[in-house]
């Protein structure tokens, strides 16, 4: 304990690796400094602050933080049914069909993996199995919510894409930015 009735009960000397265990592991610490008479909290406090400060300055003690909301430009795991990943692969999924040569629409099968990144807006970064649907490519079908994928054995197929996009949700614009896909066959 660093507190001992309501004294703060070591030196600097001999208490550096049980602070340190006791600040970043023991949260009640915090708590009990709180409880101590205004004399010895001060004194307490100004030990861990100045063990800490010179500990990271010596290059001895690594600090770490739990932050509870992404990290801007960090990427982060996201669902899979997330609203802005289903989003990401339909807007993905329709560059493929606006650059493919095939006579029918292809739509999302499989989402195996969805990270996002925020970077002036949204970056996705999605692995998406996508498999050729009934659908014929025509003027206006761009719906594939009523499409089902190929029955026919000739014509099932199915790629594996993986797609970047990027959206600016306050202007309500998405766009892929980068995707690349490659022929997949499940066995």
């Amino acid at each position: 304990m660093l507190l001992t009735n309501g004294k703060c009960a070591c030196s600097l000397e001999d208490c550096t690796t049980r602070l340190v265990v006791e600040v970043l592991l023991n949260r009640k610490l915090l708590s009990r400094i709180e409880r101590a008479p205004t004399d010895m909290r001060v004194s307490c406090q100004a030990l861990v602050l100045f063990f800490l400060a010179g500990s990271c300055l010596l290059g001895k003690a690594e600090v770490h933080t739990v932050v509870s909301r992404p990290i801007p430009g960090t990427l982060q795991n996201v669902s899979k049914n997330d609203t802005g990943v289903q989003k990401a692969v339909l807007t993905g999924t329709y560059s493929f069909n606006n650059k493919s040569n095939d006579a029918f629409l292809f739509k999302a099968s499989s989402v195996d993996d969805a990270k996002r990144q925020v970077v002036k807006g949204i970056r996705y970064i999605l692995e998406v199995e996508i498999s050729r649907t009934v659908c014929r490519k025509r003027g206006n079908n761009d719906n594939l919510t009523n499409c089902t994928f190929q029955t026919d054995s000739l014509l099932r197929q199915t790629f594996l894409c993986h797609f970047e996009i990027w959206s600016v949700p306050w202007m309500k614009t998405m766009s892929t930015t980068y995707f690349k896909c490659h022929s997949f066959d499940k066995f």
